[in-house]
């Protein structure tokens, strides 16, 4: 059985190398400048009042880690809870302790406040384990309610995405010219 608890500081290289791993295993390895950028959110945190990461430990060795916030919007009443990074290397048990992990965090949220909760999965070519997502998902009751479309602005391995990203980009600046006295 898995010990769910908060991630310290100090485990945050640990907790960076599981999410870099999650991203292999999915085909989307990360360069050196993200899993910098990547170690020094996760130092943040530890001690953040609307972040936090949560971590798998079995016989003294983290196993896996959830990351999770709770935002408000300026103008909306309420707060929002999501679910950000989830990964517990394939085992005998991921999903018992994947559960344990999303049970956690959810707590967390609820407890800062948060009226709904919400988590993104991959899809299609993104995630080979979209199914298998989707499964572990609504095995917790989760409801799948929404589809999200996103766009990023460093897609070095897909030009057509890159120039949807350059495109905005130029409209952007566009409009910052136009409104120019």
């Amino acid at each position: 059985m898995a010990l769910i608890r908060n991630m310290h500081e100090h485990e945050a290289e640990r907790v960076r190398d599981l999410w870099l791993q999650m991203c292999a295993e999915a085909g989307t390895p990360l360069p050196e400048s993200a899993a910098s950028v990547i170690l020094t959110n996760l130092k943040q945190y530890a001690a953040h009042q609307a972040v936090h990461c949560f971590v798998a430990e079995e016989q003294h060795i983290l196993i896996g880690f959830v990351t999770c916030c709770v935002t408000g919007h300026p103008v909306m009443r309420g707060l929002t809870g999501e679910i950000e990074e989830l990964y517990v290397p394939p085992d005998p048990h991921p999903q018992t302790v994947q559960a344990e992990l999303v049970g956690q965090a959810v707590a967390f949220m609820k407890g800062r406040g948060a009226r709904s909760i919400h988590t993104r999965i991959g899809i299609e070519k993104e995630s080979p384990k979209e199914g298998e997502q989707r499964a572990f998902w609504q095995s917790l009751g989760w409801e799948n309610d929404m589809t999200i479309y996103s766009i990023y602005s460093n897609v070095p391995g897909d030009p057509s995405l890159q120039r949807v990203w350059d495109e905005n980009q130029v409209r952007v600046h566009t409009m910052a010219n136009e409104q120019q006295p």
